[in-house]
């Protein structure tokens, strides 16, 4: 890999602005010539000029221009390298325009389960985590004790949409989120299709043939998260915790009654690095993930703050409780217990937010992904 283009998109908070600037950086460090396609700012001719350029690869977060089927077949001529970082469900309609010879990266292990269940098969997939954009050099003052950042998911968008299903289907849906809910190492899709398979009947998830279902799946994904992540932060604004949060929406929650809970208004993704550098504790919900993590574990331990998230297969084998708090949506009277241990333990504190660091450092920014995605390349070219 010698020349690449970079798809620079848009997103929530500029987070993928961030990101892609991150990973140009790692890219030129490696020597490799990289070009920036700022999608926010081109014109369409200059689009279309930089997509077809002769380069190695193009790359971008989420599938930038991909939906577009024309573009896909008659102007970019390199190997298309989409770096998914959302869920699947959200992207079918790019994915299923990816070529042979496109390389398509995945968040979370089970992914590639779930592109079977959506009748994709794309034979270049790899393993791609999130990352921090940033390694915080020194520590700074501790001046916020639990930190939430991000929209508010409000459930009453997703419950809409599922209770006006016809009988049969509310009932299989309703099944489908009180067993998840109940029981959080169950997910969602495959009991989806194993309640429908119980009653005999075979449910294809492809995304032309069901979008309809494809919707319902998505909306009953999104409601089990949004009710996971609100009881996780009341359970800690019932203890009487301090709690900072920002995103947007977040006034039309049920926390604007706690006076323990200080809702701000949102700001940038560059912001949030300087807030998660301010704070003792950062809450991580990893949205609708199964075996894999999000920027929020990364981002935080860069920032020499303790990260309490809950527990997927993946991060258990990548870090070790002296460096990340794990918990249980099933189990929050023991994630309170742990949070309020690790504010008033100084110490402890000081030790684990440094032991993340260092589990960080070297590893997980996104410059180093930069040669991930080349050792990617590399391999798919020599099969």
């Amino acid at each position: 890999m010698k020349k690449v283009v970079l798809l620079k998109g848009q997103s929530n908070y500029n987070v993928l602005r961030y990101w892609m600037d991150a990973l140009a950086r790692g890219f030129e460090k490696k020597g490799i010539e990289t070009i920036v396609l700022d999608g926010k700012y081109s014109v369409n001719d200059q689009v279309m000029a930089l997509l077809g350029l002769d380069v190695d690869a193009v790359i971008s977060f989420n599938g930038l221009f991909l939906e577009n089927k024309e573009i896909v077949e008659k102007v970019i001529k390199a190997p298309y390298i989409y770096l998914l970082i959302d869920h699947p469900i959200d992207h079918l309609g790019r994915l299923e325009n990816l070529r042979p010879q496109d390389i398509l990266t995945v968040m979370d292990r089970n992914d590639v389960n779930n592109l079977e269940h959506f009748g994709l098969n794309i034979s270049n997939t790899y393993m791609l985590p999130h990352a921090a954009i940033e390694l915080s050099v020194e520590p700074v003052e501790k001046t916020i004790d639990i930190l939430v950042s991000g929209s508010y998911s409000d459930m009453t968008m997703y419950t809409k949409y599922i209770e006006s299903q016809p009988p049969a289907i509310f009932a299989i849906c309703k099944e489908v989120i009180d067993n998840c809910l109940e029981d959080s190492r169950k997910y969602y899709i495959d009991e989806f299709l194993q309640a429908f398979a119980k009653r005999g009947v075979s449910i294809d998830l492809r995304l032309n043939d069901n979008p309809d279902i494809i919707k319902l799946v998505r909306e009953i994904g999104r409601y089990i998260y949004s009710v996971n992540r609100l009881s996780v932060v009341t359970a800690l604004a019932d203890a009487g915790l301090p709690i900072s949060i920002y995103g947007k929406g977040w006034e039309d929650s049920p926390l604007m009654d706690y006076p323990n809970v200080i809702i701000h208004k949102s700001v940038n993704y560059w912001e949030t690095q300087e807030l998660m550098r301010q704070a003792k504790v950062i809450m991580s919900f990893q949205a609708l993930l199964r075996d894999g993590t999000h920027e929020r574990v990364f981002a935080g331990m860069a920032a020499r703050s303790v990260v309490m998230t809950n527990e997927t297969p993946y991060l258990r084998e990548l870090f070790t409780e002296k460096e990340l708090m794990f918990y249980n949506f099933n189990d929050l009277g023991a994630m309170v217990e742990a949070v309020q241990a690790i504010l008033k333990d100084d110490d402890q504190r000081e030790k684990m937010s440094e032991a993340a660091w260092q589990a960080i450092k070297g590893k997980h920014t996104f410059e180093e992904r930069a040669q991930t995605i080349i050792d990617i390349f590399n391999d798919v070219e020599v099969h």
